[in-house]
């Protein structure tokens, strides 16, 4: 059976997102502009928020993920499209207490050989496997909340600086930042005020919230859409900059446009004929060679001849949990 399934790219979906930012900077209020939402609070912070909840703060994992499970028929029957999951601090202590619970053991670091933490971090891996579920199957929207902190960064290009970033476990910090296709910071936008000699002696807020979607060295970020790095922190306006980001001609060459004119600018299709066929424009050979040439002479296999054939559909990996909305 075929299993190849080539699409092409470029088409918006539904996100994967991570918002994190001081506490009451309003998370959870962006997540309750986002299309049809429905909140798994997991810390009580709901409040006046007019928006369809659980209140999970009081169940334990296992309990939160069956809650998960059931919800997702109502994502079926298509009477919610976002999923915010608020907060992964307070479910990143479920998910503890869970291991800790299980194995009868007081920290993750009275396991032998490190074995708590590999454990800390499969769990987590399976809760974002479960994530991607409501974003494939179901089509719908993603949001994971997380409150923020200042940690110390060993930066050995420009050295160590502090800097902003989720207040959960690094090992968390990297499965849920490789899933997401954007990592929000929310803030208060800051103006500073400056001395005769240039000096910053304090910062104004003006109260105006902003979502920063670029890294930088104050806080940690980032987006797969070539969005602007500052955003009024609204869902509205995020959605509008995603449309007008899908209706941009992509250009692959972008990040290669230096402000300075420093570094010389290859235009595309610059290559020479040569280059292409293995040779370098000087008469040589370019490291490796054409791909054919390099096959034949190591003696390795080639690709199989592609065959036309109908489309397939697309094969679903094993998953670690059942069906949405549990047993029939």
């Amino acid at each position: 059976m075929a299993v190849l399934n080539i699409q092409q790219g470029g088409t918006r979906e539904p996100i994967r997102m991570v918002l994190y930012g001081a506490n009451g900077i309003g998370k959870t209020t962006f997540g309750a502009g986002m299309p049809k939402p429905f909140v798994l609070a997991v810390e009580d912070g709901i409040g006046k928020i007019p928006v369809s909840h659980d209140k999970a703060h009081a169940k334990d994992y296992d309990t939160i993920i069956q809650t998960l499970m059931e919800v997702g028929a109502y994502f079926q029957r298509g009477e919610f499209k976002t999923l915010v999951v608020d907060s992964m601090d307070a479910l990143q202590k479920k998910i503890m207490d869970k291991i800790l619970r299980e194995h009868g053991k007081k920290t993750l670091s009275d396991f032998s050989y490190g074995k708590g933490y590999e454990l800390f971090r499969q769990e987590w891996e399976g809760y974002r496997d479960l994530m991607e579920r409501f974003h494939v199957e179901l089509n719908a929207h993603v949001l994971l909340t997380a409150q923020g902190e200042v940690r110390p960064i060993a930066d050995p290009v420009n050295g160590s600086h502090d800097t902003y970033s989720m207040r959960i476990d690094k090992r968390a910090v990297g499965v849920l930042r490789d899933w997401a296709d954007l990592v929000g910071y929310a803030q208060l936008r800051a103006d500073p005020v400056r001395d005769k000699e240039g000096n910053i002696t304090r910062l104004i807020t003006t109260g105006e919230r902003i979502l920063s979607t670029s890294p930088s060295a104050a806080f940690d970020a980032k987006n797969r859409f070539d969005l602007p790095e500052k955003l009024p922190l609204a869902w509205v306006s995020l959605d509008q900059a995603l449309d007008a980001s899908f209706q941009q001609q992509y250009d692959p060459h972008r990040f290669a446009q230096q402000r300075n004119n420093a570094w010389p600018t290859q235009q595309p299709g610059a290559l020479r004929a040569e280059s292409l066929a293995g040779g370098s424009p000087a008469g040589g050979s370019l490291a490796g060679g054409n791909p054919a040439q390099r096959s034949a002479s190591t003696g390795g296999g080639s690709w199989p001849t592609a065959q036309p054939q109908p489309a397939a559909p697309v094969q679903q990996a094993a998953h670690a949990y059942p069906g949405f909305g549990g047993p029939k």
